[in-house]
């Protein structure tokens, strides 16, 4: 097979050019102006070949920062290369559209050139938009969802509303100390708001009865968080709401219910939950008795600590009442 002769390698090399669906702008290495364009970024600025060759990149106005234009052709006869990922562009008819900028000098026939490869990502970045607007919309619609659980717990049982209200906020300052990320914090609180959405299925009377309850009392409040988690699992939130409720009786050591979860089997937003619930129901009244006191409910998380509960969370749970001075908002 003959070798490629440097005429063909330049017919090749014009055809690419040509059709290529990205814009291709040549520069004099010195001086910046413009030696070739290619049509596919005639069409995208809106000028003719006759007007762009000979001028200068930001003479043109197609860079809307005409001072940064020429310090980054200063960078890129420097350096080589320079790369911008989003770079507006100011069409001849004044649109502003985003490209993706790639510039490269290199050398032919002995002569030092400049190829801009220039890209309109502005498609893309309107669907990236249209998406972040549809996940906010989503977002707010399980805001608004959690509202109306947290409506209905009001009506039926005041005491679970407070209690949950608490538990939510103790969650996030425990999320926020161990630096999980806020993603997880907002599911998380969410999940705390309602995490006893089971018990409108307990009779008022085992909710409200003022002494301790019995056996079969205890069996059927233990059920709650079965029912919590039937009554969220088919609502489609982003955030592992259900699982939470279903599992934040569950203890590391495998006593909790309802399932005798153990360990990494329960997720971190359950294991939160569990002792910020332990805490605040310990230090609160109940109906059955009156508060324990702070001391001695941090006492109950801090002798569970690795047994029943995550170390982590204990840790950070003590942090905050014993350092930093976190108290439970009035409520």
């Amino acid at each position: 097979m003959a070798p490629i002769t440097p005429q063909e390698t330049n017919l090749r090399y014009r055809r690419l050019f040509e059709t290529a669906y990205d814009g291709i702008l040549i520069l004099d290495f010195e001086n910046g102006r413009i030696q070739d364009v290619n049509p596919y970024l005639i069409e995208m600025l809106g000028y003719s070949k006759e007007e762009l060759i000979g001028m200068e990149l930001w003479e043109i106005g197609a860079m809307v920062d005409k001072l940064a234009s020429v310090r980054a052709f200063a960078t890129l006869k420097k350096e080589g290369y320079i790369k911008y990922s989003d770079l507006p562009l100011r069409t001849k008819a004044g649109k502003i559209i985003s490209v993706e900028f790639v510039s490269n000098a290199y050398g032919v026939n002995g002569e030092r050139v400049i190829q801009c490869n220039i890209r309109d990502i502005t498609d893309r970045k309107n669907a990236e938009s249209a998406l972040i607007r549809y996940q906010q919309a989503l977002a707010l619609n399980m805001y608004q969802v959690v509202d109306a659980l947290t409506k209905v717990i009001v009506a039926r049982d005041p005491y679970t509303y407070q209690h949950q209200l608490r538990v939510a906020n103790l969650c996030v300052a425990i999320a926020t100390e161990m630096n999980l990320p806020i993603h997880v914090v907002e599911g998380l609180k969410l999940s705390a708001l309602i995490h006893d959405i089971g018990k409108i299925g307990v009779p008022a009377e085992i909710l409200t009865k003022p002494i301790p309850l019995e056996s079969f009392e205890v069996e059927a409040l233990h059920r709650h968080a079965q029912s919590g988690f039937n009554i969220v699992k088919e609502i489609n939130f982003e955030w592992p709401l259900a699982q939470t409720i279903y599992q934040h009786h569950e203890r590391m050591n495998g006593t909790g219910y309802p399932n005798q979860l153990k360990g990494d089997s329960i997720i971190i937003e359950a294991r939160i939950l569990a002792v910020a619930d332990t805490v605040e129901a310990m230090s609160h009244n109940r109906p059955y008795r009156p508060a324990l006191g702070i001391d001695k409910a941090l006492g109950e998380v801090e002798s569970g600590k690795g047994s029943l509960f995550d170390e982590r969370v204990v840790d950070a749970c003590l942090k905050l009442f014993r350092q930093d001075s976190y108290e439970f908002p009035v409520v």
